[in-house]
């Protein structure tokens, strides 16, 4: 069975600067939180994507729901025999969010559109390590004929060109961001804004839930206008009928859980510790729109908590660290007025900072010099860029190389790192 896709460099411009215009898909991607994959509550994934509308859909763990009754998000059950599955909660596959409809057609055959955010792993079983967040747009018909069938979606617009009709004669799947532990890829698929069902089981709570995951329902927030799944085929197709080259439905069943919490990231937590004391220095970041009401908290070792100041979308707070424990995280917690209160942590880090990395030309010696802002821990300094790695002694190494690195790197073994540009000197 075969089939094509028409691409012509001018219509895929058009066709680039149309996305590019009309779909603002999904803004950011929260924190892997809890970080510590011995916490019964990690999973290894984002806590939530956000929309370009504000809405934020979560991934707890458990999953909500049991994946048959409503309200509930979609995923394959636990695999008893993985105990990782058995931890987060789900086989395989989960959804942050999925709107799929489907379409018989007159001539017998079927037509299937899949429009979701799924969590998976790149090993296929539920492996830590090897998770996965990718938008996915599936489009699956069964063309009785021969020629061009153009499919309108809400996220978008296609158009297939059938030379061997049949069973799922078109046949795509196109998967943005599969990449184990970067999980930014997603944002750069069609998905987003997030579509909304217009009807939910009773009981069902629109604040709660952008689709029950089980009711067949209208939707909305399309960023075409398109809330519908409709094909037009060639003339003598009859897809809608006899004499009828077309067929379209409005029912999606929509599923996805609205993340109940404050949005915001950790953007670094560091501290320099002298003789006199110790300071923690905390950033984080809030997405777009902003919550006017929105506050941020930070706080080390049970200390109380201290408020971060804002501008725009950006929080810091430094503060001193007083306790005969160092501390190993910085709590932060965000509170928004309507939404429960979000504490995430990150780890506490030093602040490395290279003074020299420089080539000699002449003596082929590369020397490197660094420091930590942990003056009392003494932590070691270890270099490396340059195919190996080598400890720093007093904060200084020089190695003896044919050729310069591009660039050098400096991590500390209380977890901060620098890198730099090598400097050519004669």
């Amino acid at each position: 069975m075969y089939q094509k896709i028409r691409s012509v460099l001018f219509a895929s411009l058009l066709v680039l600067l149309f996305a590019q215009a009309a779909y603002p898909a999904l803004r950011t991607v929260g924190p892997v939180s809890p970080t510590d994959p011995a916490d019964p509550n990690y999973n290894g994934f984002p806590m939530w994507y956000r929309d370009a509308k504000g809405v934020a859909l979560e991934l707890p763990n458990p999953p909500a729901g049991d994946g048959v009754t409503a309200p509930t998000m979609i995923f394959d059950p636990v695999d008893a025999a993985n105990p990782f599955s058995s931890q987060i909660g789900f086989g395989t596959e989960a959804f942050y969010f999925l709107a799929s409809s489907t379409m018989n057609l007159a001539n017998g055959g079927q037509a299937i559109l899949v429009l979701g955010l799924e969590a998976a792993f790149a090993s296929g079983d539920a492996v830590d390590k090897q998770q996965i967040v990718f938008a996915r747009v599936r489009i699956r018909i069964d063309a009785p004929v021969a020629g061009d069938y153009t499919v309108i979606h809400p996220y978008g617009q296609r158009v297939f060109t059938v030379t061997t009709p049949g069973t799922k004669a078109i046949n795509e799947t196109i998967d943005i961001g599969v990449s184990p532990g970067s999980f930014t890829g997603a944002l750069k698929g069609k998905i987003g804004p997030f579509l909304k069902a217009t009807t939910m089981a009773p009981g069902v709570s629109p604040a709660e839930w952008v689709g029950d995951g089980v009711t067949s329902s209208t939707v909305t927030g399309s960023p075409t206008g398109n809330n519908r799944f409709r094909i037009v085929g060639p003339n003598g197709s009859n897809i809608g009928g006899v004499g009828v080259n077309f067929v379209e439905t409005t029912q999606f069943v929509v599923s996805g859980k609205i993340f109940s919490g404050t949005a915001f990231t950790i953007n670094r937590a560091t501290y320099s510790r002298t003789a006199s004391g110790t300071t923690v220095d905390v950033w984080a970041h809030i997405p777009l729109p902003i919550d006017p009401t929105i506050s941020l908290t930070a706080t080390v070792g049970g200390q109380a908590p201290v408020a971060m100041t804002q501008s725009g979308a950006f929080f810091f707070a430094q503060f001193p660290f007083a306790a005969p424990a160092f501390p190993t995280n910085v709590q932060v917690t965000g509170t928004t007025a309507g939404l429960k209160p979000t504490t995430l942590q990150k780890p506490l880090v030093d602040v490395v900072d290279i003074t020299q990395a420089t080539y000699s030309l002449s003596g082929q010696l590369l020397t490197i010099k660094a420091t930590s802002s942990d003056t009392v821990g003494a932590p070691v300094l270890t270099a490396r860029g340059w195919g190996a790695s080598t400890a720093l002694i007093a904060g200084s190494v020089t190695v003896s190389l044919p050729i310069p690195p591009t660039s050098v790197t400096v991590s500390s073994s209380q977890g901060g790192s620098q890198s730099q540009f090598v400097v050519l000197v004669p």
